[in-house]
């Protein structure tokens, strides 16, 4: 499997966990997304019987109320380096704050408990893998 393709069917289960975790069933979500117009079959998307579409993932955690900037950097791992297209990119929309070429990294007492976090979304996650549908 190719690195993007990898990559979509991590999100895809991810997306799934989530949806499994947030206490909503996947047919309280089809119907709050037809009520906002984007009805799609959310259990056949997250099989993976059809393509993830980025609108789609964003309608899910819109109903979610998971804002995709926490999603996506749950997801994949922040660069040590700022590319230098999107500084570009940043300084054209603001230009008044200075660009930060190197990320700050998190404090050790925030990497242990994001660690302390991970451990207990892994142990839920299982749980819930555990549990007859």
């Amino acid at each position: 499997m190719s690195g993007s393709k990898a990559d979509v069917a991590r999100v895809r289960e991810a997306l799934g966990n989530l949806v499994d975790l947030s206490g909503l069933s996947r047919r309280e979500i089809e119907r709050r997304l037809a009520q906002d117009g984007s009805g799609f079959d959310v259990s056949r998307l997250l099989v993976g019987r059809f393509e993830l579409k980025l609108h789609q993932m964003l309608d899910i955690l819109c109903v979610l109320e998971v804002h995709p900037g926490e999603f996506f950097r749950l997801m994949f791992k922040e660069p040590e380096l700022q590319s230098p297209l999107l500084a570009r990119l940043q300084a054209l929309f603001a230009s008044d704050k200075p660009l930060r070429q190197r990320h700050p990294g998190p404090a050790a007492r925030d990497l242990d408990e994001l660690r302390r976090r991970m451990d207990e979304m892994e142990l839920l996650i299982a749980q819930l893998r555990a549990r007859p549908k």
